[in-house]
């Protein structure tokens, strides 16, 4: 009879357990999820950039699961349609859309707004554009040129030298800094050096200081057949023989040639001429003194004339051309630096803009 007991208790117990296990698992699928959260509020992507968007549900042993919806699939896709907490956008063509995360039922629900842009790549600084005395401007080159945001930032590391307001630089005191141009979207950036010289203070290094004395002097300094000729005529002795003509500026093209014509104030003169050619705000480059004239004591004061060559590889600047004319005797002009102190000299400085 005992026997007979423990196999009915026995086989009520086989027969309980699957039931058992059945309810559990009534209970873990009821677990209804009752909000939920995104990790962003919105989308930024490229065309075939692909983004996640992860949702962190409450409660979080929930057994629910979150479809994934695009408001318009040709701009951006879910891409995998796939019930689940983490989901892939890709972005197809520009324009806005908006992705959609609910339950099954559609009780719980949240969207996000997402942008298809075309993305910056690299941006570049075009050459500077004087806009005034001690005023450049420099534009911004986009790759690819139809970037959908191309808006800027723009930094001066040390905005006591020179400061910048949306590709306006200004020269403030003498010294150097690096301009820098930053995309808002993508962090792009794009970096040039200026330097500062001069009172009131210019852009450029600053070229040497040269002083003299005496009566002779560079009466004439004129060019034929440049983009804008020179036409320098002034017989006065400026203050310490030295002074610089900023609104007497020659304007040549690279790989042009042009005629210098200089008049010197008395026959017992010598002249020289330089320009900087590459821009390194110095006359001591191979090349850069391009005339020599009157080198013998009692020759004639001029006119003297002499084709230029402007070298292909000129750097696309504003430079200085120096002209000087000294006394004759006993100065070797084939080693005479433009610089320092000139005995019974004048010398003359004049704007250089080199273009293609």
């Amino acid at each position: 009879m005992r026997k007979l007991v423990y196999k009915k208790i026995l086989y009520f117990l086989l027969l309980a357990t699957p039931l058992l296990q059945y309810s559990c698992k009534e209970e873990e699928q009821d677990i209804a999820l009752e909000s939920f959260t995104l990790n962003t509020s919105d989308i930024l992507i490229g065309i075939d950039e692909i983004q996640s968007v992860v949702a962190v549900a409450s409660p979080d042993d929930m057994t629910d699961k979150l479809k994934w919806e695009s408001a318009n699939p040709e701009i951006a896709q879910v891409q995998s349609n796939e019930p689940g907490l983490v989901s892939g956008i890709i972005g197809l063509k520009v324009g806005t859309t908006t992705i959609t995360a609910s339950t099954a039922d559609g009780k719980v629900k949240q969207s996000l707004p997402v942008r298809v842009i075309v993305k910056v790549t690299g941006i570049k600084l075009s050459p500077e554009v004087p806009i005034a005395p001690g005023k450049i401007r420099y534009d911004v080159l986009f790759t690819p040129a139809d970037a959908s945001i191309q808006d800027l930032t723009w930094t001066s590391s040390d905005p006591e030298v020179a400061s910048v307001d949306n590709g306006v630089v200004t020269a403030l005191s003498r010294g150097s800094s690096i301009i820098t141009a930053t995309t808002v979207e993508g962090g792009r950036s794009a970096s040039v050096e200026v330097f500062v010289s001069g009172n009131p203070p210019v852009f450029g290094k600053e070229y040497c200081t040269i002083t003299g004395y005496g009566e002779y002097c560079p009466d004439e300094v004129r060019t034929e057949g440049a983009a804008q000729n020179l036409s320098h005529v002034n017989i006065a002795i400026p203050t310490n023989n030295y002074k610089y003509y900023p609104e007497d500026r020659l304007i040549v093209k690279r790989g042009s040639d042009f005629t210098l014509h200089l008049v010197q104030s008395n026959n017992w003169s010598c002249s020289a001429v330089w320009i900087d050619w590459n821009g390194d705000r110095n006359f001591t480059n191979d090349g850069e003194r391009i005339a020599v004239f009157g080198e013998f004591e009692g020759t004639n004061n001029g006119p003297y004339s002499i084709s230029v060559h402007v070298p292909a590889d000129a750097a696309l600047d504003v430079v200085r051309m120096r002209a000087a004319t000294v006394d004759s005797w006993g100065v070797d002009l084939s080693i005479f630096e433009p610089c320092g102190s000139v005995r019974f000299g004048t010398v003359k400085d004049f704007d250089v803009e080199i273009t293609d």
